[in-house]
């Protein structure tokens, strides 16, 4: 049986749907299954032949137009021959060259692109969960309509968390229809080795966009003092906001302090994780994080927001120390720093947050029981008359 992953970044890009493809298209190829990749890329010059399965890129930055129409063509052409679309990504397209190939079709959604524009391109100040029902200009709403319209004509829509689904439900998607798979990551062994950090090694790791408001973690950073050690903050990932953080960087005078890394090889990251103590999350949304998951993976203390399907894992600040939102779209830069501080002052209950993690994340994020998951359901539902 042969699928057809559709999916809007993909490696080297950083963010959950880049994470999630690779790996899912090697479990699925193991199964026996022969899969392609239909992916939007900053460039064409990548080595693909890392990959068992066939990576189709299409250049991201082009007109928008001439880019739509070859990602159409491109998802016709190969999907015709695949037995089923997985969509990841690019949903309006996989809808438009579905009417015409008319294959069954599986989604996930772990978020909403109709919001996620509107917030970067400043149409609008709303929280996630407000976006959802308020109106907005007709470019928006044209968004939301087609978000919501895609979602109700694929066969079944997958979410990484529960908050997600009753999202997706709210978009007029059948309950029936929509299935929670949490995402998963590789549970890495805890070290026997007694780390002695010498200095405070903060890290997040994402795509630079405004809702992320990594922006409120570089202002944290002069209001964290602690002993005499040094502090780091290590942004790992790229995107539009870039620039201005680099520029907000110099502006506080704080180049000895914060190292943008860029986007990075997974083997590459876990280095950084390695040598870092503490992951922050300052997101407006999340759908639900794989690089929180894999910060737990790695022992790291968590400081995060508790939103969207991120509660799922916190619980209610039993497995980290969570930052409320100020009207529901970013943290202050004071509380950031006062959680990073109880973190390090309170070592016996920072640990135990840490212990309660590693179990939610074995018992329920374990990234070959969840794909596992995925490979029943794929099962399931190809063998399914449509």
């Amino acid at each position: 049986m042969k699928i057809l992953i559709i999916v809007g970044i993909f490696p080297p890009d950083i963010g959950g749907p880049a994470t999630f493809v690779p790996l899912i298209a090697k479990k699925l190829l193991e199964k026996g299954y022969s899969i392609d990749v239909i992916c939007l890329s900053d460039t064409l010059d990548h080595d693909d032949l890392i990959f068992d399965f066939k990576v189709h890129r299409i250049k991201r930055r082009q007109n928008l137009i001439f880019r739509w129409i070859q990602t159409v063509y491109k998802i016709i052409k190969i999907g015709k021959e695949s037995d089923l679309l997985f969509v990841n990504g690019l949903p309006m397209e996989s809808y438009i060259a579905n009417l015409i190939i008319r294959k069954k079709s599986l989604r996930k959604v772990v978020g909403d692109w109709a919001w996620e524009r509107g917030r970067n391109l400043n149409l609008t100040t709303d929280a996630f969960d407000e976006f959802q029902n308020n109106r907005h200009n007709i470019h928006l709403e044209i968004a939301k309509f087609s978000r919501g319209w895609t979602a109700k004509k694929v066969d079944l829509v997958i979410t990484p968390s529960n908050h997600l689904k009753s999202v997706v439900e709210n978009w007029g998607v059948k309950e029936h229809k929509i299935k929670v798979i949490y995402n998963g990551t590789k549970i890495s062994p805890l070290s026997s080795e007694l780390l002695n950090f010498n200095d405070i090694n903060l890290i997040t790791v994402g795509r630079l966009a405004p809702f992320k408001n990594i922006d409120r973690i570089i202002m944290a950073l002069n209001q964290i003092t602690f002993e005499d050690r040094k502090i780091k903050l290590f942004i790992v990932g790229d995107g539009p906001e870039r620039q201005n953080l680099e520029m907000l960087v110099k502006k506080l005078k704080l180049e000895s302090k914060v190292l943008f890394t860029g986007q990075l090889l997974e083997e590459e990251l876990n280095q950084y994780y390695k040598k870092s103590n503490i992951y922050i999350q300052a997101s407006g949304y999340e759908g639900l994080p794989h690089t929180l998951l894999e910060a737990i993976s790695h022992n790291l203390s968590i400081v995060s927001t508790p939103i969207g399907g991120t509660n799922e894992i916190l619980e209610n600040n039993t497995n980290g120390w969570t930052v409320d939102l100020i009207e529901g779209k970013y943290p202050s830069e004071q509380q950031i720093a006062i959680k990073v501080l109880n973190i390090l002052n309170n070592k016996k209950e920072d640990e135990a947050k840490k212990i309660n993690a590693r179990k939610l994340l074995i018992n329920n994020f374990d990234k070959d029981k969840n794909f596992e998951k995925y490979i029943e359901t794929i099962r399931d539902f190809t063998n399914n008359e449509r």
